[in-house]
């Protein structure tokens, strides 16, 4: 298993966010909206947040603050956020796909995981002597941030993930009890990390430092709870990434976060891959422009949590795998007339994008049949996940792997993106080649129920995560295109 390569642990409790600010946060936040938003009409960008003052929240009745989240709202009220979707650029480091996130007062950067699987933001902060060497070579301060709250036992904010630690001893902070909102999460291959709450500013920007607080990114800015790492385990201590941003669907998430602001005037974000990045936008997507076909449209089968999807059929090249109907088999198919494998990828946490995982997991029921058909599309090529040294008219036998979803979407995913080369300078393409390439195949059949559409499945597509209309939408697209400069109007 490779660095950041790892499932995603799906026995995950959903539930419901206490809210994130005091009213002294939310005064003083205001305020610096309207300074920030004066500098910008005076075309006089500023560099850095204003101050911000620290509150103790443990003085603040827990009941009194889930009345005044409303009160929270309403303050952005009349301000002039934009409404059209910001796109901030990604980048990609052995598959996953990464965001640069500033947060606090001065900022601080830290490189996120984006994780369409799971809905915690987490990453390191000082003092974490059980923490690896990450990207950003600095774990987050708080002690140099102006903006940063922490919440403490009676005022815990992530309701029935923290619990109070009025004994703990993880991540001290001078002047502050230890009576902490203690997080903790374990993965299934191992890994594991132990986190406190802290609330601070933050906001998606590019790996330019100076342009990710000029106003186009830093107007995004919104206090958001996140989990403070005082330690890690497994992958995570050896991973390129600082941490993880979840971007599943809940009130509590990050995306949540910018509407009740009024940031962004629809609760959607859509991500758009590359094997080197691509773009996140949030709000919608970045502009209709590089789609090389019309955007369609399937419902999401969950209220919240993953975005789960509901599979109608899977064809490996021609051939139908599963859903498949009478009319569509024959005894050359290599398919049964029979066909309850579709059942499978309903099980369970069912069918689901997940950003987070690098590769793709199809149910183990599909596997005889996905064998069977591959072994006799390629001639004779035995499927394995094993490294294979490919001629190219090997390569070009590889079949393309098509899901179709409910409204009759479908996700067709090319050899170029399930195929990886082990040569980290190689990019697979349909240029032939000269020789053998060494290649591995990054779709797994072994999922015991359910599936996960990893990462690669999602390179070349524009997807909308429309959590409002409760919907996903899909379109090829050319994400290469840059078009990722802060705000981008699509009109949408």
């Amino acid at each position: 298993m490779r660095n950041t390569r790892r499932k995603r642990p799906y026995q995950k409790r959903w539930v419901k966010f206490l809210p994130l600010t005091t009213v002294v946060l939310v005064c003083s936040l205001s305020l610096w909206h309207h300074s920030q938003l004066e500098a910008l009409h005076s075309k006089t960008a500023a560099t850095t947040i204003m101050p911000i003052k620290k509150t103790d929240v443990s003085a603040v009745d827990a009941s009194k603050q889930r009345r005044r989240r409303g009160r929270r709202l309403d303050s952005f009220a009349g301000l002039n956020h934009t409404i059209a979707p910001v796109t901030v650029p990604l980048h990609a480091s052995s598959g996953t796909h990464h965001v640069q996130m500033y947060i606090g007062s001065p900022p601080q950067r830290q490189t996120l995981i984006i994780d369409t699987g799971s809905r915690l933001m987490a990453f390191p902060c000082e003092p974490c002597r059980s923490c690896g060497s990450h990207a950003s070579k600095k774990y987050f301060d708080p002690v140099l941030s102006t903006t940063d709250n922490m919440p403490t036992c009676g005022s815990c904010m992530l309701e029935g993930i923290s619990k109070c630690s009025e004994f703990s001893t993880v991540g001290n902070v001078k002047g502050v009890k230890n009576k902490k909102c203690i997080i903790s999460q374990k993965y299934t291959e191992g890994s594991s990390w132990t986190a406190y709450e802290l609330e601070d500013l933050v906001w998606m920007g590019a790996s330019d430092h100076k342009e990710s607080i000029g106003m186009e990114y830093m107007k995004m800015a919104v206090p958001y709870v996140f989990g403070c790492q005082t330690s890690e385990k497994g992958l995570f201590r050896k991973q390129y990434a600082d941490g993880i941003l979840g971007l599943a669907i809940h009130e509590s998430s990050l995306v949540q976060a910018l509407y009740d602001a009024r940031s962004i005037n629809r609760l959607a974000f859509s991500l758009c891959l590359t094997r080197t990045g691509g773009s996140l936008s949030a709000g919608g997507i970045a502009t209709e422009e590089r789609h090389l076909e019309p955007i369609r449209f399937t419902p999401i089968a969950r209220d919240h949590g993953w975005f789960a999807l509901t599979v109608e059929r899977v064809l490996l090249g021609s051939v139908c795998l599963a859903g498949c109907y009478s009319k569509d088999a024959s005894p050359s198919s290599g398919v049964d007339y029979e066909d309850t494998v579709l059942e499978a990828f309903h099980g369970g946490k069912g069918t689901i994008l997940d950003s987070g995982t690098t590769d793709t997991y199809l149910p183990q029921a599909i596997a005889e049949r996905f064998q069977k058909v591959w072994s006799r599309l390629t001639v004779g090529l035995h499927y394995a996940r094993r490294k294979y040294k490919y001629s190219y008219a090997e390569y070009e036998k590889l079949p393309s792997i098509s899901f179709q979803f409910a409204n009759n979407v479908t996700l067709t995913v090319d050899p170029e993106s399930y195929m990886e080369s082990v040569s980290t300078s190689t990019t697979l393409s349909r240029d032939p080649w000269e020789g053998t390439r060494e290649l591995v195949n990054r779709i797994y059949i072994d999922e015991p129920t359910g599936a996960v559409l990893g990462a690669n499945t999602m390179l070349g597509h524009d997807i909308l995560f429309d959590i409002q209309g409760k919907q996903v939408g899909l379109a090829k697209a050319d994400c290469d295109s840059e078009i990722y400069h802060g705000v981008v109007d699509t009109g949408r």
